[in-house]
């Protein structure tokens, strides 16, 4: 079996590390558990593919001046499927949003679904964390009762 996760890099600000760190803390409180790093990237991703193009398209071009990105590089371990929720996320923005490399549009749009994830209601956070662990849930650590919740849930929608 081949790689199934990897690292991912987020440029940060102060600012932005308290916005993982409130996004991180509010998904495990509202799934009763402690969560790796990893899974509040995803599910902010997963949220974030569910939000209007339009607003996604709005925060990166504020997004310089949101105070959220920065020089402190944060490392945070995912499943590799994860670039396939931000490829989706980057088709549906556009070739025009690509055009400083897919790279530099990744690590932007991980802030913005930080930022979008921080503002969803509790509902649409659970959701993504089902939608997560269906996806995903092979490949990720998660608990007995977690593995077994997995099995009863679908992805967002269904």
């Amino acid at each position: 079996m081949g790689r199934v996760s990897r690292t991912f890099k987020l440029k940060l600000s102060p600012a932005g590390v308290e916005l993982f760190l409130d996004c991180h803390c509010r998904l495990g409180h509202l799934v009763k558990e402690l969560l790796p790093f990893g899974n509040t990237l995803y599910c902010a991703l997963l949220y974030l593919d569910h939000v209007d193009v339009q607003l996604i398209a709005d925060d990166l071009k504020t997004l310089r001046d949101s105070g959220l990105n920065g020089d402190r590089v944060c490392f945070v371990g995912a499943p590799l499927s994860l670039t396939d929720v931000t490829s989706r996320v980057a088709a549906r923005l556009g070739p025009a949003s690509q055009r400083r490399g897919p790279t530099a549009l990744n690590s932007r749009l991980f802030i913005v679904a930080l930022k979008q994830f921080r503002l969803a209601p509790s509902e649409a956070i659970l959701g993504a964390y089902d939608e997560m662990l269906s996806q995903a849930g092979d490949y990720l650590k998660i608990g007995k009762t977690l593995r077994s919740r997995r099995t009863e849930l679908g992805p967002i929608g269904q």
